[in-house]
């Protein structure tokens, strides 16, 4: 497979894990502010900003930190490349660049997101209609992502889409659990809430566990083995995944993959909920990016420098 219709496929499914995501994290900032005390309302949006990695982004627009302010800059600003309104017009245009390699219906289901987002008034939306926005668009990625799984052949094609999906998913997914984790207090359920709500988990977590602790969340979010959303699980699948893609087992990409695979297997729940959690959280995700940086330098023909040994292993993996 060309190196250029390899990215093509990897950030399509980046872009749409994207806009999910950050809807997830916007819907759940809304509801959760409807029960906040006054005064947590600053800090709630810079979270958001910070769990999809574009606070400096938006530091620089001048604008304050409000509800409106941040949700037209995440859904619609067409300054912002990592808005919803952005990410899905580029995973259409990659899509579309490598046409012939999709299902049809996947190609159908993608284009008609893009063009039904194009028909909205946005803007009115985040500010009239939030939930619903966001709800349409989640429901909008996952129908897609449905359909590129129930109708398109396992090829190289579909396993550079997944792998590109799947580390996002896991970047994502630790970073909000690292920006959240400090919020969670005994006599504030709601908080907890919101947090396994953007993993799609309180419905898991309440089946299996009787009260809320950091133990606990960080069993389900970071190690579960079986939640679909879990940065282990994401992990596992894009391990498997890279394992199909590469003929050399000596690739780094793999290497690294399969290491912070294992780590967080053997990892000790306990141990991670320390007072460190925070720290190791970081270490994880530098990590996650350390392996899509790999991927680039051995798919995309780019030049990254890496190590294998440049990276710490989080506290409980093996020595």
């Amino acid at each position: 497979m060309l190196a250029r219709t390899a990215e093509y496929l990897f950030w399509t499914g980046r872009y749409l894990e994207r806009a999910e995501d950050t809807a997830r994290l916007l819907d759940v900032t809304y509801h959760r502010l409807l029960e906040a005390i006054p005064g947590d309302e600053d800090r709630a949006w810079s979270d958001v900003l910070r769990s999809v990695g574009l606070e400096d982004d938006y530091a620089a627009t001048g604008r304050a930190v409000t509800a409106d302010g941040v949700s037209a800059f995440l859904v619609v600003d067409p300054t912002n490349r990592g808005s919803i309104q952005q990410c899905i017009t580029q995973a259409r245009t990659n899509a579309r660049g490598v046409r012939e390699l999709l299902a049809v219906e996947l190609w159908e289901a993608l284009n008609s997101l893009h063009l039904d987002l194009q028909a909205r008034d946005l803007l009115r939306d985040v500010r009239l209609l939030p939930h619903e926005l966001y709800g349409f668009i989640r429901q909008g990625v996952q129908s897609v992502i449905g359909v590129a799984d129930g109708t398109w052949v396992r090829d190289d094609a579909w396993r550079f889409f997944m792998l590109g999906l799947l580390l996002e998913r896991a970047e994502m997914g630790v970073r909000s659990l690292r920006i959240r984790q400090s919020h969670h207090r005994d006599d504030d359920v709601h908080e907890w809430y919101a947090t396994l709500r953007a993993a799609s988990a309180l419905g898991a977590y309440r089946r299996r566990y009787g009260t809320f602790d950091s133990e606990a969340l960080v069993e389900l979010l970071l190690l579960s083995t079986t939640l679909p959303r879990s940065v282990l699980f994401s992990l596992r699948g894009a391990e498997q995944i890279m394992a199909q893609l590469v003929a050399d087992e000596r690739s780094l990409a793999l290497r690294l993959l399969r290491r912070l695979r294992a780590e967080l297997e053997f990892a000790d729940p306990a141990e991670l909920a320390g007072p460190d959690l925070s720290s190791t959280l970081e270490v994880v995700e530098e990590q996650i990016r350390g392996i899509t940086s790999a991927v680039a330098a051995e798919s995309f023909l780019y030049r990254v420098d890496l190590d294998l040994h440049e990276f710490h292993l989080v506290p409980g993996g093996p020595g």
